[in-house]
């Protein structure tokens, strides 16, 4: 248990937590461009765990947004977590350990696209009984290096302009989508380009929505190519 802990914890500092903080220096500086101040900035970090609600955050109080707007908006941003959470759960098997209800609910909040990439992926094979221990050092090591990323951007690239800060937030789709596709599981890979094939045939009639439908129809060939290669 205590080498699966470590094993996460190298993970946690090692290049995904880079990738996590590559973005999070992004969203620093778009925060403090954006007149925010720094102890909002980490709390909106700590309590959304999300890059796209942080930033809906940011652009919704700058703007001047009615809670209302803000909390709609953020919670339709953040409803795709949960998912993520049930299945790395289903992942670790943590029913069937004897964790508080509270130690749950608190680790739940740490679980990140990243966090769950590596956990669904497994690609050190980690047992399922030492996987919860081994997120729990990725989810301390993703937080610590996002810490310093939201420091580094806020105080040191605050100045840049809004095109040069877009550029690090992109760092975390593009790593994910490397790390799933060096995935042993074919499952993932089906998955990723079916995503891409499904996004270039409807984004010219669709538009932004075909990203949503890209992502559902993906599942499908995901689903056939699982089945066809376990068989």
């Amino acid at each position: 248990m205590k080498i699966a802990f470590k094993n996460g914890l190298k993970k946690g500092f090692g290049l995904p937590g880079f990738a996590m903080g590559s973005a999070m220096i992004g969203f620093g500086a778009l925060a403090f461009e954006s007149n925010l101040d720094f102890f909002v900035a980490f709390a909106s970090m700590l309590f959304l765990w999300s890059m796209p609600a942080m930033i809906l955050f940011v652009t919704l109080i700058s703007s001047g947004a009615s809670l209302i707007l803000m909390f709609t908006s953020i919670f339709l941003a953040n409803v795709r977590t949960l998912f993520m959470v049930l299945s790395a759960f289903l992942n670790m098997k943590v029913n069937s350990k004897n964790i508080s209800f509270f130690d749950k609910i608190f680790w739940a909040q740490w679980v990140s696209p990243t966090g769950w990439t590596l956990i669904a992926t497994n690609p050190d094979k980690i047992s399922n009984d030492n996987l919860y221990s081994n997120f729990k050092g990725i989810a301390i090591g993703l937080v610590v290096m996002c810490f310093f990323g939201l420091s580094i951007g806020y105080f040191v690239f605050g100045n840049l302009s809004r095109e040069l800060i877009s550029i690090p937030i992109f760092f975390i789709p593009l790593y994910l989508i490397i790390l799933m596709l060096n995935a042993k599981e074919k499952i993932y890979m089906v998955t990723i380009i079916s995503s891409g094939v499904f996004l270039i045939i409807f984004y010219p009639i669709l538009d932004n929505w075909s990203i949503l439908l890209s992502g559902i129809l993906s599942a499908i060939p995901g689903y056939i190519s699982e089945k066809y290669f376990k068989s």
